[in-house]
């Protein structure tokens, strides 16, 4: 199949290229980890998550949940439930259940044999009620009788915390990170036979931090989805040129891949994208002048703002002074010369950026945030800071200029 140009849309496991590694190390660890997928929005975890559902190994049944709207844990059991009844192999193990509610288990005996997904949730939300925590439980541990092994896949699960502790307050949060704790341990923390992997637009430690239960994931095994290498990328490239028809020198090619450096698909996607809407581009070899010229014409332009603007809202997460504090070190970092800034100037920068409240522990805080969240990364030998994304630096410093930045 020819890789499609998707700006924003999940490739086919068939249009996936560069994570049969990463794919198998998953279906590796499962044998003994529940999983928790660790990247930035747009590298990726996305299209990982549908190849393991649509590619589901022999000895497994995939369940799948995107959980970033859901406000509340009856939502959460509704949506849990719907998940298991789409297979129709654990339909009657579910309707067979005892110890659930009378009127959820005569619910779902009139619906087992014609059973419409979309129409059940409003319904199940109003029949589980407060008792969501041992219905949800019940019907979990009953997938330890299944035939398959059981896989939830949950997205967006630190959107759901946060969601939960915003609606609920902190103690109700922690405890549903507690409860689901409880439902992956027996005695003596040992995982029980079905598995979960998690993944999410945002780091789930500035969550587990703030809410001081840092241990509440900590069975699961980290896996990174991560940049392609210069191969795969490369090979990426090829298979967008074949089916667009563009074409490109040597050195366009390089400075399309410095420009958007490190090579992450979804970026490589928009360039792609975007080098397309110019008609005159078509029936010539592209060189490092016209990629130049798209990139800031196009990639930085208005038109394409809305791809990025997400980071710039995420901040909020911060909190409004810490959101204004990692604002300012944002753009330090964006308009130096070098694209890096050593630790104790971004100190400084946060200093006069949050005022009175400014402490040497907050800082240290907000730059670990910054870097779980994607935005920076510290070199250890310099100790200095720069942008993750090549890209993300560019847009910044394109959107948003620091009080001090020369207009041109």
């Amino acid at each position: 199949m020819a890789t499609r140009i998707l700006a924003g849309g999940v490739p086919e496991p068939e249009e996936l290229i560069g994570r049969d590694h990463t794919i198998n190390f998953i279906w590796e660890q499962l044998a003994g980890n529940n999983i928790l997928l660790v990247a930035p929005r747009r590298f990726g975890k996305t299209g990982v998550m549908s190849h393991l559902l649509k590619r589901t190994r022999p000895g497994y049944l995939a369940v799948y949940l995107d959980v970033e709207d859901i406000h509340d844990p009856e939502v959460f059991c509704s949506h849990l439930i719907a998940g298991l009844l789409e297979h129709s192999s654990l339909r009657k193990l579910v309707s067979g259940i005892k110890g659930l509610p009378k009127k959820l288990t005569e619910f779902i005996g009139d619906r087992v044999q014609k059973i419409k997904i979309d129409m059940l949730e409003i319904e199940l939300k109003e029949i589980v009620g407060e008792s969501w925590s041992s219905v949800a439980r019940t019907l979990i541990l009953e997938m330890e009788k299944a035939e398959e092994t059981v896989l939830f896949i949950i997205d967006e699960f630190p959107q759901l915390i946060e969601n939960l502790a915003r609606k609920h307050g902190d103690e109700a949060a922690r405890g549903f990170l507690q409860w689901f704790r409880s439902l992956r341990m027996k005695q003596k923390d040992v995982l029980r036979r079905y598995r979960f992997v998690l993944a999410g637009s945002t780091s789930i430690d500035l969550s587990l931090r703030r809410l001081d239960v840092p241990d509440k994931l900590n069975d699961f095994y980290r896996v990174p989805i991560e940049a392609l290498s210069p191969e795969h990328a490369d090979a990426l490239l090829d298979s967008l040129s074949e089916v667009s028809g563009l074409r490109f020198t040597a050195e366009g090619r390089k400075a399309l891949f410095e420009l958007v450096s490190p090579p992450v698909p979804y970026f490589l996607q928009l360039f792609v994208s975007q080098i397309l809407m110019e008609e005159k581009f078509r029936k010539k070899e592209l060189g490092a002048e016209e990629v130049g010229d798209v990139y800031r014409r196009r990639v930085l332009g208005p038109t394409c703002r809305a791809y990025f603007d997400y980071y710039r809202q995420r901040l909020k997460h911060y909190g409004e002074p810490g959101r204004r504090a990692a604002l300012a070190l944002l753009q330090q970092v964006a308009h130096a010369p070098a694209g890096r800034v050593s630790n104790s100037m971004l100190y400084d920068v946060y200093r006069k950026a949050r005022g009175r409240g400014a402490s040497s522990f907050e800082f240290d805080e907000i730059m670990a945030d910054l870097e779980s969240d994607w935005y920076l990364q510290l070199d250890p030998r310099t100790n200095e800071y720069c942008f993750l994304l090549n890209v993300m630096r560019d847009w910044w410093k394109r959107f948003y200029r620091t009080v001090d930045a020369k207009r041109k």
